[in-house]
């Protein structure tokens, strides 16, 4: 006999509207948790600093159809994310806050649809409310939903398209399943034009199978034909002018971008077929340690309403993980949407499992939380307080030591309320809450060695002054992505190509590309006299330090982040 789901919240009362309530709570915890920290970290390298930086250089040269990094073509990815970004820039300026933006928006509208997705599955308004914040509380979700990568946007659109069409499958009217389809198309051609081919092959994985086990394979053929119009819609028109403006895009973005990076043997990111399951503890913390009892409670969830619902879920997080485990090239990133059914799948199974008697799993999963939890805080204070070779933070940051001991032992705290409870409605609530304490104070406890490694936005305003105009800036590969955004430019030369070797092919910018001759030529011949700086990640190329040398420069480090600067190319005695 199947179980009705337990509320997350009591009944509501007479005069209170306690959804209603709930609801706002919930909007408000995700403009704090999501949108407050944005503009506080710096843009780390090299994904969030690119993803600043051609949306940057869009507004800059007026040209929204082909995606330019540092003046060079760069070919990698299509360009809604770059124009969402954009516009995000254009609004609130050129800076870190406006450069993520559009991450938290994906997240949270996401988690929007997680709410509808649960609600089809008959769980209640209440317990659709805990999908949504367990799917905004796992880490993976959370530390992308706030990071200025393309990822979030993808899951968004997919997530509105595969949603799309389970309500095409539902509807018995026939005007809206055409709309359905058709809609659904239209946010299919979007996540192509986020992130290419992955929009069509990620839904036919999900979606064939689940039609076919509903047995509506039949409107494949009878409507599948309206996705396809609205995806075209949607991307031919940019897809027909980049490949006016530029033709090898498409042999360059299917053939090396999609083929080679997921099944070549040389794959970028390579990864073995292990890797989704070695990470997922720590990626799908902290409801990991609940799934024993969730998936316990989803027996005989597959009856009623709700049925279809659970059995898309199903289907869309078991294929994509396992198509993503067996590609070659392999980012934690690439398993972001199968988020989206796990949280549906876990509000509804800890729904059904705490409405029995037995809370066995639950109470134990919380427990193995609060071990973890407590296990960090240990670590935390022995290594701030004793020499064990391993220290998170320096005497000059104590205050986030102490911030992130006070998160972890609120967190902590939460736990007994969880274990402890008589009442289902408590013991949800303390654990949907029990993380708040620590993701609140996420963004603020990264130690300074982390910016040392990976933000070298820092370093660089630290010496904003040294930088004109009229300054020869020479990066490496490593370090472009972040100096032509801080220093709002797009004529670098390099020391190292990097990711940008594609770009640098072409006849018009090969010069751009410095050996050490060419090196020594561009300062023997800089008749203006203006001022050099080469910076690099780790130490720069020694040939190139050594030709440096003969303008007397002046060396600066950050952490990993080297700088040589010359206020002049005048030839004096070497340093």
């Amino acid at each position: 006999m199947e179980q009705t789901p337990v509320s997350i919240v009591g009944a509501a009362q007479p005069r209170i509207n306690v959804s209603m309530l709930t609801g706002t709570a919930t909007v408000l915890f995700f403009v704090v948790l999501y949108l407050a920290p944005l503009g506080y970290l710096p843009l780390t390298i090299p994904d969030e600093a690119r993803y600043a930086e051609i949306p940057r250089e869009m507004l800059s040269t007026g040209d929204w159809v082909v995606p330019h990094l540092n003046g060079l073509r760069y070919f990698e990815k299509p360009p809604l994310g770059y124009w969402i970004d954009a516009v995000s820039i254009g609004l609130f300026g050129e800076n870190n806050f406006a450069a993520r933006l559009s991450s938290p928006l994906a997240a949270g509208l996401t988690a929007w649809f997680v709410f509808l997705l649960a609600g089809y599955a008959g769980l209640g308004r209440r317990t659709a409310i805990a999908a949504a914040i367990i799917y905004m509380t796992f880490f993976e979700v959370y530390v992308v939903g706030t990071a200025s990568v393309l990822d979030n946007l993808l899951t968004l659109f997919l997530t509105a398209g595969i949603i799309g069409i389970y309500k095409a499958a539902t509807e018995t009217r026939p005007g809206w399943i055409r709309h359905y389809w058709l809609a659904s198309g239209f946010a299919f051609g979007m996540a192509f034009l986020t992130k290419g081919f992955l929009a069509f092959a990620v839904p036919v994985m999900v979606l064939v199978p689940w039609l076919l086990w509903e047995g509506r394979q039949r409107m494949i053929l009878t409507h599948g034909w309206l996705a396809l119009v609205g995806a075209a819609i949607v991307a031919l028109p940019w897809a027909l002018l980049i490949n006016a403006r530029e033709p090898d895009f498409w042999n360059y973005f299917f053939w090396v971008e999609h083929i080679k990076r997921f099944f070549a043997d040389n794959a970028q990111h390579k990864a073995p077929f292990y890797y989704f399951l070695m990470y997922f503890p720590v990626l799908a913390f902290p409801w990991v340690s609940l799934i024993p009892a969730a998936f316990k409670g989803l027996r005989g969830t597959m009856q009623g309403s709700g049925r279809s619902a659970m059995r898309l879920s199903w289907v869309w997080l078991l294929l994509p993980f396992g198509f993503f485990s067996a590609s070659s090239g392999k980012l934690a990133t690439y398993i972001l949407p199968c988020f989206v059914p796990l949280a549906v799948l876990l509000a509804a199974g800890l729904s059904r499992y705490l409405a029995g008697r037995d809370t066995k799993m639950f109470d134990f999963g919380v427990i193995f939380t609060t071990l973890v939890l407590g296990c960090l805080l240990i670590v935390l204070g022995v290594s701030q307080s004793y020499d064990i070779g391993f220290r998170a933070y320096g005497d000059n940051e104590q205050w986030r030591a102490i911030l992130l001991a006070t998160a972890l032992i609120l967190s902590i705290s939460m736990a007994p309320v969880a274990i402890l409870s008589n009442s289902m409605q408590t013991k949800l609530v303390s654990s949907l809450v029990m993380m708040a304490p620590l993701w609140l104070v996420l963004h603020f406890i990264a130690p300074e060695e982390a910016w040392e490694h990976q933000a070298p936005g820092v370093f660089l305003e630290q010496h904003r002054d040294l930088f004109t105009d009229n300054t020869i800036v020479i990066s490496d590969g490593s370090m472009v992505h972040a100096a032509t955004w801080y220093l709002k430019r797009d004529d670098l030369y390099l020391s190292s190509a990097g990711e940008l070797a594609y770009g640098l092919g072409y006849p018009d910018a090969s010069s751009r590309l410095l050996d050490e001759q060419r090196l020594t030529t561009l300062l023997a011949t800089n008749a203006s006299q203006r001022p050099v700086a080469m910076i690099c990640k780790h130490n720069c190329e020694p040939p190139f330090v050594s030709a440096l040398s003969k303008y007397n420069p002046q060396r600066y480090s950050y952490g990993e982040f080297v700088m040589w600067y010359s206020p002049t190319a005048r030839q004096g005695p070497a340093s």
